[in-house]
C-alpha cells in the first residue's frame, strides 16, 4: 500500500522548483554586479573578463535543472544558500587570484554534478545504510597513501595532497563525509546501549567494551593519520562533529564533557610534543610578538578586518592580498575588508540559515540513521565555517581548513556540494514519507 501511494505521489510532485528559481536570481544578480565592477576597476589588455560569469551561470542552471528533473521534491532553500556563498567566494577569487578562477569553476562544476547525482539517486539512503561501516575504509586507505606519497601544491607547508595522474586532491575532505556516515550508522545501531551505560558499570562489565572498541579503533586510527599529517584543522573538525553526533544519539551531556576533557588534555600534550602546535598556540596568544615571522599572517588578517569597518572598502578597493594565501585559508578576511561588517553578518546569517534548514530536515526524518546523517552533515559544514572564521579573527588558534563554499580548494568545494546532495536527498525522502502517511491515514479514516 505504501509503495503504491509513493508511486502515485511521485507522479503528482511538481516538475519545477519555482521558489528555488526565484531565490537564485539574487546570487546571479550579485555575480553580475560584481563582475561588472571588477571589469571597470581592473581593465585587462584582452578586454573585459565576462567568461567566468557565464560559465558560473551555466553551472548554476545545470544544478537547478538537474534538481528539478531528478528530485523536484527536495528542499528549495538549501541550494540558493550554497550558491550565494559560492558567488561571494568566486568574486573574491576573481579579484585576488584570477589565475585560479578557471580551476575553481571546474571544481565547482564537478561539485554540481556530484550534488545532482546524489540528490537524484533513488536508492542512495538505502545504500549508505547498508554500507555504513565499509564506506570509511577507502578514505582511510587514501590517507595512508597520502602520508607515503603526499605533496604540497605550493612546494612548502603541510603535505596533505595526493596525486593520481594529473589530478591532485586532499583525501581528508571526502573522509569527513565518510566518517559522518560511519558514525551515524554505528551510533544508530548501538544508541540504546550508549544511552543506558554507566561509567562505573563500564569498568566492571567488560561486555560493554565490545560496544565501544570498534568505534574507538576506527576513530583513533583516523585521528592518528590526521596527526601524522599535521592537519590539525581536520582533527578538530572530526572531533567536534563526533561530539555533536554522540550527544544527538545518546542525549547525554556527560559524554560531551568527557570528550571535551580529553580534547583539552590532548591539546596540552600536543603542545608539548609537537613544535607546530606550540607555535600556533603562541601565535594565537600574542601574534604581535612575532609579527614579522610566524605571526605575520594573523597580524595582517587582523589589520585587514579592522580596515573593513562597517560597510567595507568596497570590492576591489582594499588590500586583502597583503595577507598570505588570502584566497584560500583567509577568504573570510578578504570578505571583512571589502564588504565590511555588513557582508560578514550576511555570510554568518547564511550559515545560520543553512544550520536551521539542515536540522529541520533532520527532525523530519522517520529513521534514526537518517536523522543522525542529516544532523551530522549539517554540523560538519557549519562547524567547519565556525572554526575557520574564529581562527581568522583570533578567537581561537588558526587551523588550515577552508571556508565552505567560498574558499578556493577543489577537494573542499566538491565535498561540500556532495554533502548538500545527500541533504537534499534526505529532505525529499522525509517529505515523501510524511505525505504518504497523511494520504494513508486519510484513506483509512474514509
Amino acid at each position: 500500500m505504501l509503495i503504491r501511494w509513493q508511486q502515485t505521489l511521485t507522479t503528482r510532485l511538481p516538475t519545477w522548483r519555482w521558489q528555488e528559481a526565484i531565490l537564485l536570481l539574487f546570487p546571479l544578480t550579485l555575480a553580475l554586479a560584481g563582475f561588472w565592477l571588477l571589469n571597470r576597476l581592473e581593465a585587462s589588455a584582452f578586454g573585459p573578463r565576462w567568461w567566468p560569469y557565464w560559465v558560473f551561470v551555466g553551472l548554476v542552471l545545470i544544478g537547478h535543472v538537474g534538481l528539478a528533473r531528478f528530485n523536484p521534491a527536495a528542499n528549495q532553500i538549501i541550494y540558493p544558500i550554497a550558491i550565494t556563498l559560492t558567488t561571494l567566494g568566486l568574486l573574491l577569487i576573481e579579484r585576488l587570484a584570477p589565475n585560479f578562477t578557471l580551476r575553481h569553476l571546474l571544481n565547482f562544476g564537478v561539485g554540481i554534478v556530484l550534488m545532482v547525482g546524489l540528490a537524484g539517486w533513488p536508492h542512495l539512503l538505502r545504500t549508505l545504510e547498508r554500507y555504513r561501516y565499509t564506506l570509511i575504509l577507502p578514505g582511510i586507505v587514501l590517507l595512508v597513501f597520502t602520508i607515503l606519497l603526499s605533496f604540497t601544491p605550493l612546494g612548502n607547508g603541510q603535505s596533505l595532497f595526493l596525486r593520481i595522474g594529473p589530478i591532485g586532491f586532499q583525501p581528508s575532505e571526502p573522509l569527513k563525509v565518510l566518517l559522518v556516515i560511519f558514525l551515524a550508522g554505528y551510533l544508530d545501531f548501538h544508541r540504546e546501549k550508549f544511552k543506558h551505560i554507566r561509567l562505573g558499570r563500564f569498568w566492571r562489565d567488560r561486555r560493554w567494551l565490545w560496544v565501544y572498541f570498534p568505534m574507538l579503533l576506527m576513530w583513533g586510527f583516523a585521528m592518528l593519520l590526521v596527526v601524522a599529517q599535521r592537519d590539525l584543522g581536520a582533527a578538530l573538525l572530526f572531533f567536534g562533529t563526533f561530539l555533536i553526533l554522540t550527544y544527538l544519539a545518546t542525549e547525554r551531556a556527560d559524554y560531551v564533557l568527557i570528550g571535551l576533557g580529553l580534547f583539552v588534555a590532548g591539546a596540552f600534550v600536543a603542545m608539548n610534543l609537537f613544535s607546530h602546535v606550540a607555535v600556533r598556540i603562541a601565535v594565537w596568544r600574542d601574534p604581535w610578538r612575532t609579527a614579522t615571522t610566524t605571526g605575520f599572517q594573523i597580524v595582517q588578517a587582523l589589520l585587514a578586518v579592522a580596515s573593513g569597518g562597517i560597510l567595507g572598502q568596497g570590492l576591489g578597493q582594499g588590500f586583502p592580498d597583503l595577507v598570505p594565501v588570502v584566497h584560500s585559508d583567509f577568504i573570510f578576511v578578504a570578505l571583512a575588508e571589502e564588504f565590511g561588517l555588513v557582508g560578514v553578518s550576511a555570510v554568518i546569517a547564511l550559515y545560520m540559515l543553512l544550520l536551521d534548514r539542515g536540522f529541520r530536515i533532520a527532525r523530519q526524518q522517520n529513521d534514526s540513521f537518517h536523522f543522525l546523517l542529516a544532523a551530522g552533515l549539517t554540523a560538519l559544514i557549519c562547524l567547519q565555517a565556525f572554526i575557520i572564521m574564529a581562527g581568522s579573527v583570533k578567537l581561537m588558534p588558526l587551523t588550515g581548513i577552508t571556508l565552505p563554499f567560498m574558499s578556493y580548494g577543489g577537494s573542499s568545494i566538491m565535498t561540500v556540494y556532495a554533502a548538500i546532495g545527500i541533504l537534499l536527498n534526505l529532505s525529499s525522502s522525509s517529505v515523501l514519507f510524511a505525505t504518504s502517511a497523511q494520504h494513508i491515514t486519510g484513506a483509512k479514516q474514509a
